[in-house]
């Protein structure tokens, strides 16, 4: 037998375990996170929603993070799924438009961090920003990124997984790294 340890193993909530919640649940550090944590919330979900450009009927899941509201919008019917980032900036606009589709964790990015003196910490160097423009009816499968500076056309279909780097013309489908044409739709 370990040290410490007993003869039968530990299945049920003793009286230290209830006190010893009690401690942390009404601690300075539990109330810190929590004004934390709910400070995140609002600052990633409630303020973008309250600024962005919204149609009707938006499906927008709780768990999505958006930044710089006032230069999102979003068609009538779409839909920004769980765990999904859309990120504008102070420069540069997400357009996206109806009936659109966001699988879980689809990440769009309408700025990048520079990279040109190695001298200087990436973080504090400038910004390359650039509008996205998400057409009418596209579907972006889960986990698809969407880079800045890039047009996905009506009726596209993005794969799962994708990097889009460049344009995707309407009623295509793309998929890969980074996301190329397939093939396309058919109309009508």
């Amino acid at each position: 037998m370990l040290q410490g340890s007993s003869k039968f193993p530990r299945n049920r909530v003793t009286k230290k375990d209830f006190f010893e919640v009690l401690r942390y649940v009404f601690s300075l550090t539990a109330f810190k996170r929590v004004f934390s944590l709910f400070g995140y919330y609002v600052h990633d979900h409630i303020s973008p929603i309250a600024q962005m450009k919204i149609a009707s009927n938006p499906r927008i899941h709780p768990t999505a993070s958006l930044r710089w509201g006032k230069n999102i919008s979003l068609g009538k019917n779409s839909h920004i799924n769980q765990y999904c980032c859309v990120w504008a900036s102070e420069n540069s606009k997400i357009v996206m438009g109806d009936n659109l589709l966001m699988g879980p964790g689809v990440k769009v990015f309408s700025s990048n961090h520079t990279f040109k003196d190695v001298n200087i910490p990436m973080n504090i160097q400038s910004y390359q920003e650039k509008d996205i423009i998400i057409g009418d009816n596209v579907w972006l499968g889960a986990n698809v990124v969407v880079v800045a500076g890039v047009k996905i056309g009506d009726g596209s279909i993005v794969a799962a997984g994708a990097v889009v780097t460049k344009d995707i013309p309407s009623y295509s489908i793309a998929g890969g790294i980074p996301a190329r044409v397939i093939k396309q739709r058919k109309q009508g």
